[in-house]
């Protein structure tokens, strides 16, 4: 059980469907000029378990590569806890990697054209990963961005031809942004500096105002489109407010602050996902999104609650009562 409950923690399994709402999210909009989608089922099935499985190793080769660090600062997590060998992780995130491009590469055989668009961005996906945890964690907002378009490119895999940039451009804005935020609070190393922080409101903005180009030259953007982004872009307004609040709220120590700003950062995923079809007016979408939230939700309680026994390595503090 300690095996299977490391196994679930290393990959992050209930946050993996963050990564495969988004995707279902494009596949269940009813875009115009869009055809149906071919086959349902096996569609949906393969998108989920691209992006599931290309998640879940991100999160797993970050925690390899962070091992020796881990012994330091955070000797409860699955490999520096010993509950899994360094062995078997390098194994497990090759294995996830290449599962997530199979299912990719099956989802490529769906597409109108003769070009694997769908394969194509799983390996966008796979190298930047790659690249984040190896060297852009270490480059400030570089790193940041590169982890906005982990996210942007990955919900594109399910409909790679559709030509709708929208829910990739809220994504991709929200995590760069917030992740930073996150960052700067916790006090992570290297330190992001003011400068960082403009040059990654310039990134941002650029590859934005680049997507919105892209979409313009294709026609894409029309009054239903526009009416479709409202959902997403009230949600940003309602995160991003709340946010302002928590970084002037010096009641609590800015770590934790940074924490559940980065934590809820990832469950408001499902909220953009869900307000977008709800403008879009595609209500069983909506449904089959804020059920996928609710499952995440539970089990990522429900694995810290399992997780509660484990005490590794965690510092335990006693304060005594001073005697007068």
């Amino acid at each position: 059980m300690g095996s299977i409950l490391a196994l679930f923690q290393i990959m992050r399994v209930a946050l993996a469907l963050t990564a495969v709402a988004d995707v279902w999210t494009l596949m269940l909009l009813n875009i115009p000029g869009q055809p149906a989608i071919k086959d349902p089922v096996t569609q949906f099935v393969l998108a989920a378990l691209a992006s599931f499985f290309l998640y879940a190793f991100g999160m797993t080769l970050n925690d390899l590569l962070d091992s020796r660090r881990d012994r330091l600062f955070a000797p409860w997590r699955p490999i520096p806890s010993g509950r899994l060998g360094v062995p078997a992780v390098i194994v497990l995130s090759l294995v996830l990697m290449l599962l997530g491009l199979f299912s990719a590469t099956l989802l490529s055989w769906f597409e109108p054209i003769n070009f694997p668009v769908a394969l194509t961005l799983a390996m966008i996906v796979s190298l930047l990963i790659v690249f984040y945890n190896a060297t852009g964690k270490f480059l400030g907002y570089i790193g940041f961005i590169a982890l906005g378009l982990i996210r942007g490119v990955n919900c594109l895999i399910g409909r790679p031809n559709a030509g709708f940039l929208i829910l990739s451009l809220f994504l991709f804005t929200h995590i760069a942004v917030a992740t930073a935020i996150s960052y700067r609070l916790e006090s992570k190393r290297p330190r992001l500096r003011i400068a960082g922080i403009w040059k990654l409101l310039i990134g941002v903005a650029f590859i934005d105002a680049f997507a919105v180009l892209i979409m313009l030259l294709r026609g894409s953007i029309t009054r239903s489109v526009l009416i479709d982004a409202t959902g997403p872009a009230l949600v940003a307004v309602i995160y991003f407010a709340w946010v302002a609040r928590q970084i002037f709220n010096h009641h609590e120590a800015p770590r934790k602050r940074g924490e559940r700003i980065m934590l809820v950062g990832l469950f408001t995923l499902f909220a953009y996902d869900a307000s977008l079809l709800a403008a879009n007016g595609s209500f069983g979408g909506m449904a089959i999104i804020l059920v996928l939230a609710a499952i995440s939700y539970i089990t990522f309680w429900a694995m810290r609650l399992a997780g509660k026994g484990i005490t590794v390595g965690r510092p335990r503090y006693r304060i005594r009562a001073s005697r007068p």
